[in-house]
């Protein structure tokens, strides 16, 4: 058996591996009273000189267990008042949070806990919280896994660390290394008798699952396991890297990045397995944490099979559209911007030799007056016969209901929104193009199209250029 100075060797030589600490860091613990957490506070604890880290304790009162629960509550501050820890805790009714919300008591709990350690962490100013999960959990997670059908990120099982901060100390240390280090410690701890009860999934593995393969099958299943979840772990960092660097290559690089928007013939040419990574990743940025099933990716799949317009409604609100070529993410923020960007437009007056910086496309539209018959076209101008507009005072706006252009030289029009579409202008993009305007006439689509009847003849002397796209000065 291991003696205590083996598993606190075993805990920094995985914050080491691993760079879970850094020196200087704040670090939350967050201690149920469980033998787990104990253990990893009681080692943090006594790492805290040889890391140059400050110790802080979070417990969550979840009012499930009642007076049992308080006593969990009074021993973690009572622990935390004997080693000079500073103790925060919290009360929540998670069974009244639970049918609020309209999750699951573990969901809920959950919820809960995160949301009060993150609330600590902001005013605290702590980077890193730590939880108790140990070699056994993750063992029991990868099992489950397994059990659902689970690909290559799920069988990496708990991640050592995570994007937002919270770490895994204990995650290389089994249940029975961390109880004999309690008992080796003299550190007493509760024990939730929940726990034994088999109402939740992971208390069926726990107590019958893995007991029994471990009697039938494979004595050593949790190595097993763990060693499966290192081997996912590494094929998974290597698959995400590589569908990274993809998504930058396939993505629309519109200004401003936003929608998020892939090139379907492109994407179409990638294998499978990493084309739904890249579409994971797209749908992670238009809806940071929203979660995809397989069926949602099979969706966005069938998707790009469809004609223009088609769209899937994923969770967390996130709507996937089909348009022109592009397969189109659209999170809740999007949604929202489009919404005040088509009701509220953009409206600004601008003369020659003025820039006007448009933040719905984050790119300045510059105007500049230059003798037309010296004039070259450049492919981010557009050039206009300033002689036919002297006293004009002059509008750059978005896209109104019914706009037009004199779009042929017998002087017919034509409706802007049908020049968009025929440009395959994406919907949402529409209203964020600008429009060259006089009181009452288009004169130009800002980077496209000249009205007809302002076009640059052999005739004309003064050019009125506009600029579009150059950097923001401000910026």
């Amino acid at each position: 058996m291991k003696n205590n100075n083996a598993v606190e060797q075993k805990v920094l030589a995985t914050i080491c591996r691993y760079k879970l600490i850094e020196k200087g860091d704040k670090i939350l613990a967050a201690v149920s009273g469980g033998a787990d957490s104990v253990c990893m506070l009681h080692i943090l604890y006594k790492l805290r000189d040889e890391l140059g880290t400050k110790l802080f304790c979070a417990h969550l009162n979840h009012g499930l267990r009642g007076e049992t629960a308080d006593r969990d509550q009074r021993f973690v501050e009572n622990l935390c008042e004997k080693l000079e820890i500073p103790f925060f805790s919290k009360n929540v009714d998670v069974l009244a949070m639970a049918k609020a919300e309209k999750l699951t008591t573990e969901e809920a709990g959950r919820k809960a806990r995160y949301s009060f350690f993150d609330e600590l962490s902001e005013k605290l100013g702590i980077c890193r919280i730590a939880t108790a999960h140990n070699k056994n959990d993750n063992a029991e997670t990868v099992l489950m896994r397994i059990l659902r059908g689970t690909g290559v990120d799920g069988l990496s099982g708990i991640s050592y660390i995570r994007e937002d901060g919270v770490i895994r100390p204990l995650l290389d240390v089994s249940r029975a290394e961390i109880e004999l280090y309690c008992k080796e410690n003299n550190l007493e701890f509760c024990t939730d008798e929940t726990n034994a009860e088999n109402d939740y999934t992971r208390n069926k593995v726990r107590n019958e699952l893995i007991p029994y393969i471990e009697k039938e099958f494979n004595t050593k299943i949790t190595d097993s396991l763990c060693r499966l979840s290192e081997t996912a772990r590494e094929d998974g960092d290597f698959l995400k890297g590589y569908a990274e660097r993809l998504y930058t290559r396939l993505r629309n690089p519109l200004p401003g990045n936003r929608p998020v928007s892939l090139h379907t013939e492109s994407l179409g040419m990638v294998d499978k397995g990493i084309s739904a990574r890249v579409l994971r990743i797209a749908a992670d940025e238009a809806s940071p944490g929203v979660r995809l099933e397989k069926k949602h990716i099979d969706d966005i799949f069938g998707l790009m099979q469809k004609e223009t317009g088609a769209s899937v409604d994923l969770p967390d609100e996130l709507r996937v559209y089909n348009r022109y070529g592009w397969i189109v993410f659209e999170g809740k923020e999007d949604t929202m911007k489009k919404v005040k960007e088509e009701s509220d437009g953009f409206f600004v007056k601008i003369s020659p030799s003025d820039t006007v910086f448009v933040e719905s496309l984050g790119k300045n539209v510059t105007l500049r007056i230059e003798d037309a018959q010296e004039y070259k076209c450049k492919i981010n101008e557009t050039a206009l016969d300033f002689d036919l507009l002297q006293g004009e005072m002059l509008f750059l706006r978005s896209r109104r209901e019914g706009d037009r252009i004199v779009w042929f030289p017998d002087g017919k029009t034509k409706k802007i929104k049908n020049i968009l579409i025929d440009m395959k202008i994406p919907q949402s993009d529409r209203n964020r193009i600008p429009l060259l305007c006089t009181g009452s006439e288009v004169l130009a689509i800002v980077g496209s199209r000249v009205s007809e009847k302002y076009k640059i003849t052999k005739d004309t002397k003064t050019a009125l250029i506009v600029e579009y796209g150059s950097e923001n000065a401000d910026k």
